[in-house]
């Protein structure tokens, strides 16, 4: 489950939330490896293919504190499949939602701003009635 990677930031002023993905590349950029970027936390689970799940991450709902977070995630899923993330903030009784659509294993980084509340959706693109597997690796960064 390995995918070849480059660094693709897509930065969203709204709500002080800045949002970053690190996209497919040429042939020549290493692979992800989930195992080397220093995770503090791993959830392994799965979710029914082909419909849209809240709380991928683990987490039903996320309240921030008084700091702003940014979170890297490594996402770890078959070659051949997708698995669509989408991060919904709400900041100030604004929203701002991140995307990342690309398929296989991906790295991407959304950042909180204070004091907001955000949830984790996730669509995984598979065979028809089927559960599929995969691995979330997140850390916490300095934001």
């Amino acid at each position: 489950m390995k995918r070849t990677i480059s660094v693709l930031a897509v930065i969203t002023g709204a709500l002080g939330a800045t949002l970053t993905g690190i996209g497919p590349a040429s042939a020549d950029t290493p692979a992800v490896d989930c195992s080397t970027g220093g995770y503090t936390r791993v959830l392994n689970s799965y979710v029914p293919s082909n419909i849209e799940r809240p709380a991928v991450d683990g987490h039903s709902y996320n309240i921030g504190g008084p700091s702003a977070y940014t979170y890297e995630v490594c996402l770890d899923i078959p070659d051949t499949e997708t698995f669509t993330i989408e991060v919904r903030i709400w900041s100030n009784g604004s929203q701002t939602v991140f995307r990342d659509d690309r398929p296989g294993d991906k790295v991407f980084r959304y950042s909180i701003g204070p004091n907001s509340f955000w949830q984790v959706y996730g669509t995984l693109t598979g065979p028809g009635s089927t559960y599929v597997y995969y691995t979330w690796n997140e850390k916490q960064l300095a934001a």
